[in-house]
């Protein structure tokens, strides 16, 4: 059992206190005694010579009656002797009631003494008349022993007072001081457990109170340091959890200390807890044995090797780094950090702007072979038919409407993304402008015998009009190119929400999450000529997203394609009443 404070401090006090009684006791109260008994012994020999003077010429009968007084002034009792040892006369209390015989020869004879008789002292001296020894005095003092009694009393009691009064003074100094000691218990518990918030009263400005005010400053240093650590760790990994980068650090001995969301994706454990060795994720590199390789230092000019390991469906970049050592338990003296690097979009991009490239020059080289054909043939015939120089002229605006239609394209990607000017916002009737936009598109629709109607009502949206009339051109226009002849495309009004609907091939399901790239043509569409560059859906969806709307699509094979584009609703005027 752990006695607490306010339990020993007192019974330490108590224990001192008695122990100061029991020395004083033990060896002050014996040294008073003999003191006392000392002084005691030449009081009554000073007393019993003063009483052996005064009764030095007093005879017969006058002894008894002077020596009565004597007595009482002395204090004690006065026995006269002669010089056979007889009793001549006897004054005051009966101290001696059997004094010894050798008390009173003693006295008889002359001698100087104190003798003890029982708990009684007796002084004796001699008793001289005309120069001669005509007995002895005998004095007995009263009240010695009852002195020394109530001096022992007195020391009993006194330590009892003592005791008392201390032990009490202690339990209330020990009360006090345990519950400031308390209140710095708590106060280091609570830190202990993570309540950074916890605070002292600093009470007096003693010791304590000074320990509690440097307790609280470094409560508040504490509280301040971990808030910083915890403002960074959120900061980095917020940072490390949405880096697009994969981020792995692994230890020398193959143990994986941290790893970011993207690194347990691109290593296959996707929504998994970080495993407790490294694995190897993939056939052609082994990520185990060049961490152990890098972590040695065996890669001969001091750098970690670099590799590309290509998958189903991605290529990644992976590379290697030497650091200290993540964790203080570990033996090494370095652990390695793998930063893995998803080059898959890159690549799929370069892919797509060399296929839009390769198309967009065969879609050149096309028509300017056709003009050149035509014109060359148009030069070298001779009979002049007016049949067929029409026929060889309406080629030649056809293939050059073509290229018209191409380079437009082309601007309208050079511009789609890089136009400095910020959307002009303006509230607009959705219904008349998507209305307006199928009114300039039906020319086109009747060339490629398609029937375009509007179906449905729009409200009020907030948009830029010049941008807004591109958008949905750029789906009319891009459904027009995917749908066959004989065919329709239905753009349907619903509230601030225009769709765009076709009947052609419709889009893969493969291919969907890809349509809103640029240069990605997919593998969907006739083929034709008029097939397009993949460029429609990415302009729509760039144009409608600055202007904080939303595209959505929905396709299947064989059953068309539905375009959605969702604008803001217009910010109401408030309405000030009178």
């Amino acid at each position: 059992m752990i006695f607490r404070l306010r339990v020993w401090l007192p019974l330490v006090a108590v224990l001192i206190v008695l122990l100061t009684i029991a020395t004083t006791l033990a060896f002050g109260l014996p040294a008073a005694r003999a003191r006392l008994a000392e002084y005691s012994e030449q009081s009554a020999a000073a007393r019993a010579a003063a009483v052996a003077d005064a009764v030095e010429n007093v005879r017969g009968a006058e002894l008894e009656e002077a020596l009565g007084p004597i007595a009482r002034a002395a204090g004690g009792e006065l026995l006269v002797v002669d010089e056979s040892g007889r009793i001549l006369a006897r004054g005051g209390p009966e101290l001696l009631p059997g004094a010894a015989n050798e008390t009173l020869l003693a006295a008889a004879s002359g001698e100087r003494t104190v003798r003890k008789i029982g708990e009684q002292r007796a002084a004796t001296v001699p008793l001289i008349r005309d120069g001669s020894l005509v007995g002895g005095v005998v004095f007995a003092p009263d009240g010695e022993a009852e002195v020394l009694d109530i001096i022992s009393r007195s020391d009993v009691e006194a330590a009892i007072v003592a005791t008392v009064l201390g032990g009490g003074l202690m339990l209330l100094l020990a009360t006090l001081l345990s519950r400031r000691i308390e209140r710095l218990t708590l106060g280091a518990r609570s830190l202990e457990s993570g309540d950074l918030s916890a605070r002292l009263r600093p009470g007096h400005g003693d010791e304590l109170g000074e320990l509690a005010t440097s307790f609280n400053s470094m409560a508040a240093r504490l509280q301040e340091s971990f808030g910083t650590l915890e403002e960074e760790r959120g900061i980095r990994d917020a940072v490390l959890a949405n880096l697009t980068e994969g981020v792995l650090a692994v230890a020398p001995d193959g143990r994986a200390i941290f790893a970011n969301p993207t690194a347990l994706n691109m290593v296959g454990l996707a929504n998994a807890e970080l495993p407790a060795a490294l694995e190897d994720p993939w056939e052609e590199f082994s990520l185990r044995q060049a961490v152990e390789r890098c972590a040695r230092g065996e890669t001969g000019d001091g750098e970690c090797e670099e590799a590309r390991v290509k998958g189903a469906e991605t290529f990644l970049r992976v590379k290697l780094e030497r650091v200290p050592a993540f964790d203080a338990n570990s033996q090494s003296t370095g652990g390695v950090l793998v930063v893995i690097q998803d080059l898959s979009e890159g690549r799929r991009l370069e892919a797509n702007q060399q296929r839009f490239l390769a198309n967009a020059a065969h879609e050149l080289k096309t028509p300017i072979t056709t003009i050149l054909g035509t014109a060359d043939l148009l030069l070298t015939e001779d009979e002049d038919d007016p049949e067929l120089r029409k026929r060889f002229l309406q080629r030649i605006l056809t293939e050059a409407e073509r290229m018209q239609r191409l380079s437009q394209t082309l601007l309208n990607l050079a511009k789609t993304g890089t136009d400095p000017r910020d959307p002009q916002p303006e509230t607009l009737d959705l219904d008349a402008a998507t209305r307006e936009a199928a009114e300039s598109m039906k020319p086109l629709a009747a060339r490629a015998k398609i029937r375009l109607t509007v179906e449905g009502s729009g409200s009020l949206v907030s948009a830029d009009g010049e941008w807004l009339q591109q958008a949905i051109l750029s789906l009319v226009s891009n459904a027009i190119k995917h749908s066959e002849n004989g065919g329709s495309v239905r753009l349907r009004l619903d509230g601030r929400a225009v769709t765009v609907e076709d009947e052609g091939e419709g889009i893969p399901e493969e291919d969907l999450p890809y349509v809103f790239e640029r240069f990605y043509r997919g593998k969907y569409g006739s083929g034709g000529e008029d097939s397009g560059f993949g460029l429609g859906l990415p302009i729509c969806k760039d144009l409608v997203e600055r202007m904080g709307g939303e595209v959505s699509v929905r396709s299947a094979r064989g059953a068309g394609t539905s375009v959605e584009i969702q604008l803001e609703e217009p910010e109401r005027e408030e309405e000030h009443g009178i």
